[in-house]
């Protein structure tokens, strides 16, 4: 079950950078690239959805069964102390992702850093005749 929610939110987050780079490579496509485009976004738009519906699906059957024996009452303590795990897991990954970032930026002394190579314009320019 964790791996699942890991993929299908690692998947979307990732969505608005793979649609972004799709639609930056359209405008230097033909009507016929540009539909093919076009039919992959609506297909990862529609796998999102699949992927958030069967996540969803699973939650609630999971939860449903863990839970039929609570109270309402029980139900709100257990939600309020999941909600102060998740506040602190997404606390810890947003400064992990911080120290990542900062540790890419500022390789050790010697170094080369880890960064992509710049692409340059005449390369952008040339792609788009």
């Amino acid at each position: 079950m964790i791996g699942k929610l890991l993929k299908t939110g690692f998947s979307l987050a990732t969505m608005p950078a793979r649609l972004t780079y799709r639609s930056v490579r359209a405008l230097a496509m033909t009507p016929a690239e540009v539909s093919r485009v076009l039919a992959d976004m609506r297909e990862a738009s529609d796998q999102a959805v699949q992927e958030i519906h069967g996540l969803l699906a699973s939650v609630d059957a999971e939860m449903t069964y863990k839970t039929a024996h609570l109270s309402a009452a029980d139900k709100r303590l257990a939600a309020e102390l999941a909600l102060d795990a998740a506040e602190q897991h997404l606390s810890m990954a947003g400064i992990n992702l911080l120290r990542a970032l900062w540790l890419t930026l500022n390789p050790a002394p010697n170094a080369t850093p880890n960064l992509p190579p710049a692409v340059p314009v005449q390369r952008i320019e040339q792609a788009r005749k």
